[in-house]
C-alpha cells in the first residue's frame, strides 16, 4: 500500500520538525517547505495528499497559499489544515473564505493533529469539509 504524502509548510524549525514527526508516526511520507515559494515548488513535482500549512509565514502568508493552490486545477483538490496562533473569528471566516478545509489553532497535540488529518482525509466529509465543521 503507498505511503500518504503530507506537504508541511512551517518557517519555525522545531515546529516543522514536530508536526512532521508526528505524520511520520501515523505512517506518511513527509515532505515540507519553510514559506509560500518553497510549498509551490514542491507542489511543482508532488501532489501531496493533505498540506498542513502555518498562517504566518514570511513573506506570502499561508492564506495566499491556499489560494494558490485552491486556484490551480492540479491541486484544487489537496485537503488543506490550516494552523496558527491566531484564534478570532475574523482569522477562521477568512481561512475558509479562501479554501482552507481545517483550522487548528495552535499550541496543539499530537492527538488533535491526527483528529484533523484523520477527518479530512477519511471522515464522512473528506472530500472538503468546511473550517466550521471542524473548529473546536
Amino acid at each position: 500500500m503507498k505511503k500518504r504524502l503530507a506537504l508541511v509548510v512551517e518557517d519555525n524549525p522545531p515546529e516543522r520538525d514536530m508536526i512532521a514527526g508526528w505524520l511520520r508516526l501515523e505512517g506518511f511520507q513527509v515532505e515540507t517547505a519553510v514559506d509560500y515559494r518553497a510549498a509551490v515548488a514542491a507542489l511543482a513535482s508532488i501532489r501531496p495528499d493533505i498540506i498542513c500549512c502555518d498562517i504566518s509565514l514570511p513573506r506570502e502568508s499561508g492564506l495566499e497559499l491556499v489560494e494558490h493552490v485552491r486556484g490551480n486545477p492540479a491541486t484544487e483538490w489537496i485537503p488543506i489544515l490550516v494552523m496558527s496562533e491566531r484564534h478570532s473569528p475574523e482569522d477562521m471566516a477568512q481561512a475558509e473564505h479562501v479554501g482552507a478545509n481545517a483550522y487548528l489553532k495552535k499550541p496543539f497535540s499530537r492527538e488533535r493533529l491526527e483528529k484533523y488529518v484523520s477527518a479530512l482525509l477519511d471522515g464522512p466529509h473528506s472530500s472538503r469539509p468546511s473550517v466550521r465543521r471542524l473548529r473546536r
